[in-house]
């Protein structure tokens, strides 16, 4: 298994902080809110590739676990994973995983078209999950979780994909990581 070097550390370090800034910004619209937490896990994907973006990202929601206010609206604790919305944070990792492999795999004039269907699956999958736990956790029906927690929010969340797939390509490019 290939060891961290001193550089993936940083760099993870780095876009850990990246997402805790971009889930600072938040459009509160009820229960679920509208937050720059997705663009934040999928730009660093496509920056990093799957293993630097999974431990950034699982750094990131260690963060938030221990009770520093890194989740949406500056709140943290374990209870964030556990309550209504806590399928959203938990789809953060599979999220990097599977879009940075699309980064990593990726090349030829193929690999931008590639890595965007990645995003825009992470997305899908992000609010999916999001639905289910809300689902169990507010004991509603899978309609009710769908209509509240995957439909108003699955196109923007692919919109943030789009971005992050345009940014982070030019970024890792630029970084040649």
């Amino acid at each position: 298994m290939k060891k961290f070097a001193t550089k993936d550390i940083i760099v993870c370090a780095l876009m850990a902080a990246v997402m805790c800034v971009c889930s600072m910004f938040t459009i509160p619209t009820g229960l679920i809110s509208i937050t720059l937490s997705v663009f934040g896990v999928l730009i660093s994907a496509v920056i990093l590739g799957w293993r630097r973006a999974a431990a950034a990202t699982a750094v990131f929601i260690l963060l938030g676990a221990v009770g520093l206010p890194v989740f949406s609206g500056m709140r943290g604790g374990f209870a964030m994973l556990t309550g209504p919305t806590g399928g959203y944070i938990w789809s953060y990792i599979p999220m990097a995983v599977i879009t940075g492999l699309a980064s990593d795999k990726a090349s030829g004039k193929a690999r931008l078209p590639i890595i965007i269907a990645a995003c825009f699956l992470s997305a899908a999958l992000c609010d999916a999950m999001g639905a289910a736990q809300y689902k169990f956790v507010m004991d509603t029906s899978l309609a009710v979780a769908f209509g509240a927690c995957f439909a108003p929010f699955v196109l923007l969340d692919c919109a943030k994909g789009l971005a992050a797939a345009f940014i982070g390509a030019k970024i890792r490019k630029i970084l040649r990581l």
